[in-house]
């Protein structure tokens, strides 16, 4: 199981997810082949106990302050005949990267540049605003985004002075993260200021106050002191049990320094920044597939280039339609730990119509603690089956958050099997009826239905 280690072996770089973007393939029927049907599923578990995957009491629903007047103008700045003309560009420069390995990731090319230009609309209508805008949206997704979190934004300057008041609410844990770069610099960018929710001081309601700027603040207060060439704060809400937990309610205020200025061209920006991310991404990619391990799993180690104090581990999937990867993988006791498949174009798969990702919240344990995932294009009859939406490659994300820096988790184990041979392989594990998946990806889409996003 997991270690404790002083030192980390080095692995492939782990970009965090960053905020929203790509319509995949359109959702199956219930009945259909991939989610457990008499005519379709594998044939095992029929005779077995009922099994119930775990799920929570719905919560209400989530609001956003001044999302939708922003929505609003991003939606107008991505129409905008400049911007139409740069996405057209870009089209042509993937179709042209070697990155469409599959049919259903060909299939996915203009949607996930219109959501990459609709992303930096977004964060360009909010320039010139003092307001944390919601980014991880399921139209508007880049940076192999984490289902599991929402994400925030604003940009600032670094010799401002500014203040979020909050209410911290109920998610698993929440990290403000300060960047030297923002989507469109081409670049991951480096952290110039943190802190994290564990090391947050409310109050007995709930309620905070965080600074930020370039003084290095007063002792016991929350405070991030703003390093040389801050642009960016991203907050992130990591919310393990989607139908329970709820994210931070913030407010950004500037008090003294410059106004990030609006620019005089927006939808030029726009364009701009649209082509530069989709190059960025498009090579980033490449460069990560030539290194990961196929249907092995890279070793744990700390995320470079995204969340501090994250482990992750990285792996690509290439799997026939009779073919099915069995993962097993060591928690660590870690207070978050999530699987997620994501695409070419370095985002999540559809996560709303698919089970394309699990938590531990999500997932059922073995009896020593490990967590067996199954990624194949049919449903092998069990809780933890991760859906590749129809995707023959793809890439395996693991996140572990919140650990002790002197732990590691173990090697995650990777078996490639016969989609006949399954019911030997998951001879220990619950099977479950077709009625309990209908019932656990109902409750995802009605958990996921808490966020007021636009679903497609």
């Amino acid at each position: 199981m997991h270690i404790r280690s002083l030192t980390v072996a080095a692995a492939a770089p782990a970009v965090i997810g960053a905020l929203l973007l790509s319509t995949p393939a359109a959702a199956q029927p219930l009945d259909s082949v991939g989610f457990g049907s008499a005519s379709s599923s594998l044939g095992f578990g029929s005779s077995s106990s009922q099994v119930n995957c775990p799920r929570s009491p719905l919560a209400p629903p989530m609001r956003f302050l001044d999302n939708a007047a922003l929505d609003a103008r991003a939606r107008e700045l991505a129409q905008d005949p400049v911007v139409v003309a740069a996405k057209a560009n870009l089209l042509d420069t993937l179709a042209q990267s070697g990155l469409a390995t599959d049919d259903a990731t060909a299939a996915e090319m203009p949607a996930y540049v219109d959501s990459l230009a609709l992303a930096a609309a977004s964060d360009v209508a909010n320039l010139g605003r003092t307001s944390i805008a919601w980014d991880n949206q399921p139209d508007r997704r880049w940076g192999l985004d984490n289902p599991d979190v929402i994400y925030r934004s604003a940009t600032i300057d670094e010799n401002g002075s500014y203040v979020i008041r909050g209410i911290r609410n109920s998610s698993q844990n929440i990290y403000f993260q300060v960047l030297d770069a923002y989507p469109g610099d081409g670049t991951l960018g480096n952290t110039t200021g943190f802190i994290a929710g564990s090391d947050l001081r409310t109050a007995a309601d709930g309620s905070f106050t965080l600074t930020l700027s370039a003084d290095p603040g007063r002792p016991g207060e929350n405070h991030i002191q703003l390093g040389a060439g801050s642009k960016r704060i991203v907050v992130r809400d990591t919310l393990a049990d989607w139908a329970r937990e709820t994210p931070a309610e913030l407010r950004l205020t500037q008090v003294s320094g410059p106004v990030v200025a609006a620019p005089t061209d927006p939808a030029a920006e726009v364009a701009r920044r649209t082509t530069l991310q989709g190059e960025f991404w498009a090579n980033y990619a490449k460069q990560l597939l030539q290194r990961l391990p196929v249907n092995a799993v890279a070793p744990p180690a700390p995320t470079i280039g995204g969340l501090p104090g994250q482990v992750s581990a990285f792996a690509q999937f290439d799997l026939g339609s009779d073919e099915a990867l069995v993962l097993t993988v060591d928690p660590a006791d870690a207070p978050y730990f999530g699987m997620e498949l994501g695409h070419n174009w370095f985002t999540s798969m559809n996560y709303w119509d698919h089970q394309s990702s699990l938590n531990r919240a999500q997932a059922m344990s073995n009896p020593d603690g490990s967590v067996t995932f199954v990624v194949s294009q049919r449903d092998p009859n069990v809780c933890n089956w991760v859906d590749p939406t129809g995707h023959n490659r793809g890439l395996i994300f693991l996140r572990w958050q919140d650990l002790p820096t002197d732990v590691v988790p173990g090697e995650v184990t990777a078996q490639v099997v016969s989609v006949d041979d399954l019911e030997k392989t998951l001879a220990a594990i619950p099977k479950i009826e077709h009625g309990a998946r209908r019932a656990q990806l109902e409750h995802r889409e009605a958990s996921l239905h808490r966020r007021p996003a636009v679903w497609p």
